[in-house]
């Protein structure tokens, strides 16, 4: 083992042993390479190491702050944002941005299998505990869901909404890319340009095989990952 990871193993063990939760703040650089005997550009190194994987943040003028868990998807299971949040104890939350009836784009026409019909393209900021998680655009046939339903949309479920109209989703197709935010979605989401986010695409579908729901995401890359549990 490299002697930067036997110091990120200690600096994680420091941080048990402090019992220092989100918002705690690390000792210096400093002070770490005196307290392990190493230099400060391994302690760097394993700062970098345990910064990469959103354990812990940078901040100047502050130092080095302890971040929240990343919450975790585990690929496989079917879930609205707000059964995810909930299955974690967390308490989900929506704020509309936008919602237009408007003719489909050819990409949303071809994955939605429309002919003719306008679709709601549904833009939502999600949250959890009332901290930004996700930018999130649903595009849903104009024939599921009317004007009136809109306003629950702000705090309710959209999955929950499809199985009231007997839609509910049985399956989807889903993509995962790595990307840097745009300027929009950096200050809805509230984070730095330069830390990368999730983009999700994702094709819903009922019972009968027929797509009801694409929905393009955002997500905040130092605040989520995803779990993939492969078999053999």
């Amino acid at each position: 083992m490299k002697i930067h990871e036997r110091v990120r193993e200690r600096i994680e063990a420091l941080i048990t042993e402090r019992a220092l939760g989100p918002g705690g703040r690390l000792p210096t650089e400093t002070d770490l390479a005196s307290t392990f005997g190493v230099s400060r550009s391994t302690v760097r190194n394993a700062l970098d190491r345990l910064e990469q994987q959103g354990k812990l943040e940078r901040v100047p003028g502050r130092g080095t702050i302890i971040r929240e868990a990343r919450l975790e998807q585990l690929l496989g299971k079917l879930t609205g944002f707000s059964e995810d949040m909930r299955l974690r104890g967390l308490e989900p939350s929506s704020r509309l941005i936008e919602a237009i009836q408007t003719s489909p784009s050819t990409l949303v026409k071809t994955m939605l299998r429309l002919d003719g019909e306008t679709v709601w393209k549904i833009r939502r900021l999600r949250c959890a505990n009332g901290k930004p998680i996700a930018i999130e655009t649903c595009h849903v046939s104009s024939s599921l869901i009317c004007e009136a339903d809109l306003a629950t949309l702000s705090e309710g479920s959209l999955y929950d909404l499809l199985i009231k109209r007997g839609r509910a989703p049985a399956m989807s197709e889903q993509s995962i890319e790595a990307m840097l935010p745009d300027p929009e979605e950096a200050i809805l989401l509230e984070m730095d340009l330069r830390r990368p986010v999730l983009h999700f695409e994702r094709l819903t579908f009922d019972a009968s095989g027929t797509p009801i729901e694409f929905v393009v995401s955002t997500y905040r890359g130092d605040s989520y990952r995803v779990h993939v549990l492969l078999k053999r």
